[in-house]
């Protein structure tokens, strides 16, 4: 293990949760030990929540990581990685907190073993501030396995706040040689397709985020197929998810249904977010240009994309990144505005 341990302010820059999960992620793959201090301390609760802890002990466990202070609401923690090892495992997060986050966390260590690995995921797989999963499956995992990376998510039940009680199952399976990704252009749009989906709720709810979402498109004579269904969860709730197919690329966004929401509302939000898209110069949405991050960084050679807006979240992770690897990363853009990012990796 290289005991040239890195050291972390946790309120630096964005000062959230991804500080802490990009640090466990890298520090598993090249066993550097780190230390952070000030996590999440600018936020109303600081500290580790139950989805930071779950994510510090997922980690802890497949790389049999020696880890002080992992502790609810701790704000210091130290966490020494030891040798990944894939297998089964199944994590409960205990509340609705993140299972995708929780997955992203452990996902990239275990994609880089020899042997494949199944992993279910009990809490939230609908929740705010978070990727749901259903984006994992369509937009995230879908560039991974361009990349070369081989992993299949399966919904067995849906989480939502505040009741979580979702569960997952991933298998993954080793990378395969991994390849750099380079998107100058979006290209042409082919289609948008989409999922409304409700749980343990009226399908006429689903039916109403349909049939707003298709006015919406084909106002603008979009190609479009929007499908319908139920999914299975402990607790209620509904999900748009819109996909916009291109030439070389796609984006992808969604809105989650709340109380007092009405189904309406929750399709205005994913079209309005791909309609400012389509406005821009972006190969892939804002969401997954901060994921995309650790993949393109742990890839040899150079990658690209342009994304819609340069977030804070994405300019924190890159500095987080380059603590760990030896990565060349360029933004070419102001903050909130449009810009091409471009990562090299050399050893």
């Amino acid at each position: 293990m290289n005991t040239d341990i890195v050291k972390i302010d946790g309120s630096f820059g964005e000062g959230g949760g991804q500080i802490l999960r990009t640090a466990l992620s890298l520090s598993a793959i090249t066993k550097r030990p780190f230390e952070i201090y000030n996590i999440r301390a600018n936020r109303k609760i600081p500290g580790l929540s139950h989805q930071h802890l779950q994510a510090v002990n997922a980690t802890a466990l497949i790389c049999n990581a020696e880890v002080v202070g992992n502790r609810l609401r701790s704000t210091d923690l130290t966490f020494y990685p030891g040798e990944i090892q894939a297998g089964t495992y199944h994590l409960d997060i205990g509340t609705a907190g993140s299972v995708s986050l929780v997955l992203q966390t452990i996902f990239y260590p275990l994609s880089l073993t020899n042997k494949p690995s199944s992993i279910t995921i009990i809490g939230g797989t609908h929740v705010s501030h978070s990727p749901c999963i259903d984006y994992l499956i369509h937009q995230w995992l879908y560039f991974l396995k361009r990349i070369g990376f081989d992993a299949e998510i399966k919904i067995l039940r849906a989480g939502y706040y505040p009741r979580g009680g979702g569960e997952v199952l991933i298998k993954i399976n080793p990378a395969r040689p991994q390849h750099p990704l380079k998107i100058e252009n979006r290209g042409k749009l082919i289609q948008v397709t989409g999922i409304s989906t409700v749980s343990n709720l009226d399908i006429t709810i689903a039916q109403r985020q349909q049939t707003q979402a298709r006015k919406r498109f084909l106002e603008r004579k979009i190609p479009h197929e929007i499908s319908m269904g139920e999914t299975p969860a402990v607790g209620k709730g509904t999900m748009l998810l819109l996909v916009g197919k291109f030439e070389h690329s796609r984006c992808c966004y969604f809105s989650l249904g709340a109380i007092g929401k009405r189904a309406e509302t929750v399709a205005d939000e994913a079209c309005n977010e791909f309609f400012s898209f389509l406005e821009t110069n972006g190969v892939i949405d804002e969401h997954l240009a901060d994921q995309l991050i650790i993949p393109f960084a742990i890839t040899k050679g150079a990658s690209q994309f342009t994304t819609p807006g340069v977030t804070q979240h994405l300019l924190t992770n890159i500095e987080i990144v380059k603590l760990f690897l030896p990565v060349t990363i360029d933004v070419f853009g102001n903050p909130n505005e449009e810009g091409t990012v471009k990562i090299h990796f050399s050893e």
